[in-house]
């Protein structure tokens, strides 16, 4: 089990190792962004926090096609959070690059060390139609 956790501890910088998510009605679980993802999260010490992740292998874009593409292949969001428990956190998105993913997300995490896993209640996201799934991260502290 990992330590008790307030919101400063995890106040800093941390890069991503995984993404994966298990979509509920088959148990199945993909890489969302590929085996080896790029992202970082930031949470400052006021409770803004920013995530941005992406497939790692992305190229700059030659065409509309392409940039259709890209947008496909990343999320980034911000907005304001708060601990609720000892291993959940909320936060008010207030921009996003989709803006169907303003509002609130409830996100339970542990932290062991410099590791932090976050993963997601059962929900839906912009880029996987009507499927439910539960997403896994997994950050290693930069800062």
């Amino acid at each position: 089990m990992g330590e008790k956790v307030g919101l400063t501890r995890l106040v800093g910088s941390w890069r991503l190792v995984s993404l994966g998510v298990t979509y509920t009605d088959t148990k199945e679980r993909i890489d969302l962004y590929g085996p080896h993802p790029a992202g970082y999260m930031v949470l400052s010490p006021n409770g803004r926090i920013s995530f941005l992740f992406t497939r790692a292998d992305r190229t700059p874009p030659q065409t509309d096609a392409d940039r259709v593409t890209l947008f496909s292949a990343m999320t980034a969001y911000t907005g304001l959070v708060r601990i609720e428990a000892e291993d959940r956190f909320v936060i008010t998105v207030d921009l996003a690059w989709d803006p169907g993913w303003t509002g609130v997300q409830i996100r339970y995490f542990t932290l062991e060390g410099d590791r932090l896993k976050i993963w997601t209640p059962a929900q839906m996201h912009p880029q996987m139609g009507s499927r439910q799934f539960v997403g896994d991260l997994v950050w290693e502290r930069e800062t």
